[in-house]
């Protein structure tokens, strides 16, 4: 399995490649009031207004630092060749994509109400991994909070 991985306060994440639909420079993001804090603001994207979610500060409490290596990952359905990304997801350190074995990912067995979007683990040579899934982050509250910035301009 193909994943794109990143980092959050020196742990392990990765998103599936087959999620990403392209890693881009972070552009310039407008305040979304009244969002959750963690959602970063929201962006255009190809005539879409989309929302940026900044993935250090909902795992990690700590807003994502303006590093070389921070990019937006823009999530959705890419397998499906007419979908659009549902989102833009906000994360340090990426820098390429890692081959997991499928079978080496493992449900970790602790349920977190509110962190959904924490996948499976995966054991690497010195770290561990754990899968982010974009879909619980892709709300219908999210979705209607960027339609209100789409009608506003």
């Amino acid at each position: 399995m193909l994943l794109v991985p990143f980092q959050i306060g020196g742990e392990h994440y990765a998103l599936p490649a087959a999620d990403v639909f392209t890693v881009a420079q972070v552009p310039r993001l407008r305040p979304l009031p009244q969002a959750p804090a963690w959602v970063a603001g929201v962006f255009r994207y190809r005539g879409a207004v989309l929302p940026a979610v900044d993935l250090s500060l909902l795992i990690a409490g700590q807003p994502a630092r303006s590093l070389l290596s921070t990019r937006l990952l823009l999530v959705g359905n890419a397998q499906d060749l007419e979908a659009r990304p549902a989102l833009g997801l906000l994360a340090e350190r990426v820098t390429g994509t890692e081959t997991v074995d499928r079978d080496a990912l493992r449900k970790t067995g602790v349920s977190i109400p509110g962190a959904e979007w924490l996948g499976e683990v995966a054991g690497l040579d010195r770290v561990l991994l754990q899968l982010v899934h974009w879909q619980p982050l892709a709300t219908e509250e999210l979705a209607r909070l960027c339609a209100g910035v789409d009608r506003c301009g």
